[in-house]
């Protein structure tokens, strides 16, 4: 593991926010930094893996970075996102905004956020990253502010259960159902039927937050468990497939190489 350091990306020793665009973004290895930062997805898949646990990311995800923390991008695809980094001691913003990033043990470092808030962060994020890249007090003065509010619409955007979008609330927890039940037996349509939602809305907004089919995504999802219990465990690969949820090991091992384009013995 490597650490990265600020100089290497500020533009000054008194600068205090800055961007790096990742179109698209390749495998990184595990590293941390001397920076804070927050991870804004805006196309693609990939597995984030962040103080060891595994992330599927997708299209509106969001992660927030402390210097406490190490992590890696793997197994990337059309990958494209804004870090946006910066040093929280320099700031001068008000001391409410850090009630709207994660602050405690038992926040969680990452979320979704609605398409409609990604369509308002974008141009934020183009705009910052003009600004930051400019010397001048204006600059810096119009930096810090662009950076409060896209911290708070990242904030307000946030997929929860008090979201106010009703279908929002049910693909959020469609996410989360996938995430903890991958190795059931499922189709878009019971599922659909479960979350009371019709198979066209739930297939249309699935692909809308993660860029995968619905299909895909539960491959998505059943695939980096596998990764991380091929790494972590000494299970046989036919154990593994039966316990991601494939029935048939040689049906895994195909959908393994399509994701990662390598066997699941060649992986481990």
């Amino acid at each position: 593991m490597f650490h990265l350091s600020s100089e290497e990306f500020f533009l000054s020793s008194d600068a205090t926010v800055c961007t790096e665009v990742r179109s698209p973004q390749p495998n990184y290895p595990e590293h941390s930094h001397d920076f804070h930062e927050l991870i804004i997805v805006s196309k693609g898949a990939g597995q984030h893996v962040l103080n060891d646990h595994v992330t599927n990311l997708a299209q509106n995800y969001i992660c927030y970075i402390s210097p406490k923390d190490r992590h890696l991008f793997d197994q990337v695809e059309d990958l494209y996102l804004t870090n946006i980094l910066y040093r929280k001691n320099l700031l001068s913003y008000s001391p409410l905004l850090k009630q709207l990033l994660p602050h405690g043990p038992n926040d969680s470092p990452s979320w979704y956020i609605s398409t409609e808030t990604m369509r308002r962060v974008q141009p934020l994020l183009k705009q910052l990253d003009n600004e930051c890249r400019r010397p001048t007090i204006d600059a810096k003065v119009m930096t810090e502010v662009l950076f409060q509010q896209l911290v708070v619409e990242l904030a307000r955007g946030r997929l929860t259960a008090r979201s106010n979008n009703e279908t929002d609330n049910k693909i959020l927890n469609v996410i989360d159902w996938i995430q903890n039940n991958y190795a059931q037996d499922m189709s878009v349509g019971e599922i659909a039927e479960q979350f009371h939602l019709s198979s066209r809305t739930l297939s249309r907004h699935i692909k809308q937050v993660t860029n995968l089919s619905f299909n895909n995504y539960v491959h998505r999802v059943r695939i980096n468990h596998a990764m991380n219990l091929l790494s972590y465990s000494d299970k046989s690969v036919t154990d593994i497939a039966f316990e991601v949820g494939y029935k048939d090991s040689n049906y895994f091992s195909t959908k393994f190489k399509r994701f990662t384009k390598q066997t699941p013995s060649d992986f481990r």
